[in-house]
């Protein structure tokens, strides 16, 4: 796999999918919950929301051992194992953790960015959109690479 289809294959199918389902955390949150900005409601908001993103990053494991075991570059290896969940239990609680956080941020911003009659009308709509033209981008780049019944030859 060349190095530029990496980078490629990451932003598509693996960064921007990551930030959308942080955004739909975020909306989904605010849309359900009435006073979304009380402390306790917001915690467990979060709680769910990394719950959630550990169950989602569980679906990615197969494309992402593939395509970090191409990369040469260390840094971006470490970056690429920040989204796998088959490392020591310390790395796995930070990585919750990293979630957390980052779902209060998104239930956050989604709550002061956007008004509630968009947050409840299109903007569902809207994320899955972008999540679905990126996946079938990311897929499509490296389709060979990244299927599960390599072709024989």
């Amino acid at each position: 796999m060349k190095k530029q289809n990496i980078y490629l294959v990451f932003t598509f199918l693996l960064l921007i999918p990551y930030l959308c389902s942080l955004t739909l955390i975020g909306i989904c949150y605010n849309a359900l919950v009435r006073h979304s900005s009380d402390l306790f409601r917001s915690f467990i908001g979060a709680l769910v929301g990394t719950i959630i993103m550990f169950a989602i990053k569980a679906t990615i494991q197969r494309p992402l051992d593939l395509v970090s075991a191409k990369v040469p570059d260390n840094f971006f290896k470490q970056i690429l194992r920040f989204y796998s969940i088959r490392r020591r239990k310390l790395f796995l609680v930070g990585n919750c953790l990293v979630d957390f956080v980052l779902c209060w941020l998104a239930m956050d911003l989604v709550r002061r960015c956007f008004s509630l009659s968009f947050i409840i009308g299109n903007s569902v709509g809207i994320v899955l959109l972008i999540m679905l033209i990126s996946t079938c981008i990311g897929a499509y780049i490296e389709y060979d690479n990244l299927s599960i019944d390599p072709k024989q030859k």
